[in-house]
């Protein structure tokens, strides 16, 4: 009679056979490792144990199991084992297919496997199955084997479309918009014009819009209307100089006359509601009405105003016409370089050094981790950087920057994955490019996703990258700035702008903390905190939001958050190489540090040396109380406590780890900060909670250009 085998996963299914996964294990612990068989009834509970029994007749017996564990988005493997009679029949494959399914159903990224080099069986399973080894790493004292850390990379959907339904295509286009081949086309309105050719406020800005058409950047036209308006408002038309002037600028072509008045009311409604309504349109809105008319017909990218009606009614004009009305300051630092800064300096920790690398070094470097840019970026013309340590080079950035308004700025990061300290080297080489990109404001990355590099993706996955529709890159949005309730708008323009990605036009609020976002006229909700991650780095300092405003000392501060300007010159602790660090304080702050909260960093100006003022933001994404004496190494790299039993008089200490750093232009004061309602009794002597309304007035008080 044929023998049937099964996969069980619940804990009343597997207990009967806990016995005989013990005893297997136990005969195996060599390559195993031992557990107590207590460990295995609570991992069956938890649905962290896969069964295979097999049925023979009417009898029923164990055949094999797999243990596994891990946090998300990563699995990690701890026991695979199959009864010896059952071996060389794929049994094992069966198990660790049933993982790798569940991992990618679940969302997870990746799935990793600790193997002792000496196990050449079990390394050629693994490597069967697609797991790559990463690194090597120390094994225990007692044995010192070498571990060799082997990762498969899922096939798991990005961010968004994991979030979306399952019935959906398994890729969702997240893309920056299809830019024509041709050079782009915008209607300038007359306001525009003026600041151009007048001493006026935001002269500059104009200026820059027709220098870039000197360039060929874009293209800047009029409309009839603007030298209508103009020959109106002349006192001589034959012999006015502005007027002359306008006419050297490019007209859009002549529209027919019918579609344009065919236009006009639908224009009406949506920018002048009120007195359409009313019939009492005012001269200077039929004039707007018409600028308007002509552009949409004519089909030009976009319409560049400083009219603060029209720029209000950007949302329904792009719904109705795909018209991007885009406000003269927003538009020039979209023409912007993003990385119109000087290089980084060389700086170094104790492990690393980070400078720009040669030519020749970045070229070898990449030969010798057998990676092709060939076709992608320019290795000569690219801004480039790169980690170091003692035995040489570990990683290296390539960036080719490029204006928003053009295309995404591409980007290699290429780190060697065996190196024990792969993963804090790609966070910081990623994190680097990011920030350099959107010091300016919103930008676009596409980094070049690398098959034999999945700790680096696995990083950029988790700084919110996505995979590109039908590219071999990973795409990124990083919005650069906080978004309060009052920019709302305007940020969710600059990231359709960017992504073709749509959010909600009413801005969300943390009672609710979701959002609806819109790709490919798919329309599904998103958590606030996922489109956080997704836009990083960001703070959503929107309604509702909980946060806490926490003291720091001056030397911390520029430990941790890297507030001190010197530190381009000195040694750097290893947080600042994370986008995620870790801030200590005691377990009384428990209750104010809630996970999701923004966090304020109060530089204490205690013995007249710190600036008494909020100097960064971010985000907590965890909270947990450890023992003061024995810190997980994460949290202590993340950290830069040396003595962290110093810090309290309690055994127990509370790590708050925290992400989306955000250094403000201005640093709050604490005079600032009263006239806020924000400062208590205690003085930011310990963790003071505040409202989102005081957090989004910190948020513009900090990074205004005033």
């Amino acid at each position: 009679m044929a023998k049937h085998f099964f996969i069980r996963r619940d804990y009343l299914d597997i207990a009967p056979y806990l016995d005989s996964i013990s005893t297997q294990a136990d005969r195996e612990r060599d390559a195993l490792g031992f557990l107590p068989q207590p460990a295995y009834a609570e991992a069956a509970r938890q649905r962290k144990l896969i069964l295979l029994v097999v049925q023979d007749g009417d009898k029923t017996s164990y055949a094999g199991h797999l243990l596994f564990g891990g946090i998300f988005p990563v699995l990690r493997v701890r026991q695979i084992a199959v009864a010896p009679h059952y071996r060389r029949h794929q049994h094992a494959s069966t198990l660790l297919r049933t993982l790798i399914a569940q991992g990618e159903h679940e969302g997870y990224l990746n799935i990793v496997a600790n193997v002792a080099t000496d196990l050449t069986g079990a390394n050629s399973f693994y490597e069967k199955h697609g797991f790559i080894s990463s690194r090597l790493k120390a094994g225990g004292k007692t044995r010192k084997r070498k571990i060799n850390v082997r990762i498969l990379q899922l096939d798991t959907p990005s961010l968004i479309s994991y979030m979306l339904d399952s019935k959906m295509a398994p890729t969702v286009e997240m893309l920056p918009r299809k830019r024509s081949p041709e050079i782009p086309i915008y209607a300038i309105d007359l306001n525009v014009f003026f600041d151009a050719v007048k001493d006026r406020a935001r002269s500059q800005d104009a200026i820059a819009i027709f220098e870039a058409a000197l360039k060929h950047q874009i293209r800047v036209v009029a409309s009839h209307e603007l030298f209508a308006e103009l020959k109106r408002k002349s006192n001589d038309p034959t012999n006015d100089p502005i007027l002359s002037l306008a006419k050297t600028i490019p007209t859009l072509p002549v529209q027919d006359k019918s579609k344009i008045e065919s236009l006009k009311p639908h224009i009406a409604s949506l920018v002048f509601p009120e007195r359409t309504a009313a019939g009492k349109l005012k001269p200077a809105d039929e004039s707007d009405i018409a600028h308007l008319a002509d552009a949409v017909a004519a089909g030009v990218s976009g319409y560049i105003t400083s009219d603060a009606k029209v720029l209000a009614a950007r949302d329904r004009l792009m719904k109705n016409f795909a018209l991007d009305v885009i406000g003269l300051s927003e538009f020039v630092h979209l023409l912007d370089l993003p990385n119109e800064v000087a290089p980084t300096a060389s700086k170094s920790t104790k492990s690393f050094r980070i400078q720009v690398p040669t030519i020749e070094e970045a070229t070898a470097f990449l030969k010798q981790e057998s990676v092709s840019i060939e076709g992608y970026i320019s290795i000569s013309k690219c801004r480039r950087s790169a980690v170091f340590d003692n035995q040489g080079l570990v990683g290296v950035s390539l960036l080719d920057p490029a204006p928003a308004l053009e295309r995404p700025t591409h980007s290699v990061v290429c780190v060697h994955q065996e190196h024990p300290y792969s993963s804090t080297v790609a966070d910081f080489l990623i994190s680097e490019q990011v920030q350099l990109c959107s010091t300016r404001g919103a930008c676009s990355l596409l980094l070049m996703d690398l098959s034999s590099q999945p700790i680096t993706r696995r990083i950029a996955l988790g700084q919110g990258f996505q995979q590109a529709h039908k590219q071999s890159s990973l795409f990124k949005v990083a919005a650069g700035n906080p978004i309060t309730d009052t920019t709302w708008s305007n940020a969710r323009l600059v990231i359709e702008r960017l992504s073709g990605m749509t959010l909600q036009e009413k801005c969300p609020r943390y009672d609710k903390p979701e959002v609806t976002i819109s790709i490919n006229s798919t329309s599904r909700t998103m958590g606030l905190f996922e489109l956080e991650t997704l836009l990083s780095p960001t703070l959503l300092a929107l309604p509702q939001r909980k946060a806490v405003v926490v003291p720091i000392t001056p030397t911390f501060a520029a430990d941790l958050l890297g507030t001190d300007a010197q530190y381009t010159f000195l040694d750097v602790p290893e947080a600042q190489f994370l986008s995620r660090r870790t801030y200590f304080n005691t377990t009384r702050a428990a209750r104010a540090m809630i996970r999701g909260s923004a966090i304020a960093f109060y530089e204490s100006s205690r013995g007249g040396k710190g600036r008494g003022a909020i100097v960064a933001l971010g985000r907590i994404v965890d909270v947990t109380s450890i023992p003061a004496n024995n810190a997980p190494e994460l949290l202590e790299r993340g950290g830069v406590v040396d003595d962290i039993e110093a810090l309290t008089k309690s055994d127990r200490i509370l790590a708050t780890t925290f992400d989306n750093l955000l250094i403000l232009n201005r640093p709050v004061s604490f005079k600032e900060l009263r006239e806020l309602g924000c400062v208590s009794g205690a003085n930011f002597v310990s963790a003071t909670p505040i409202t989102a309304k005081q957090l989004a007035s910190i948020v513009h008080a900090g990074t205004s250009d005033d």
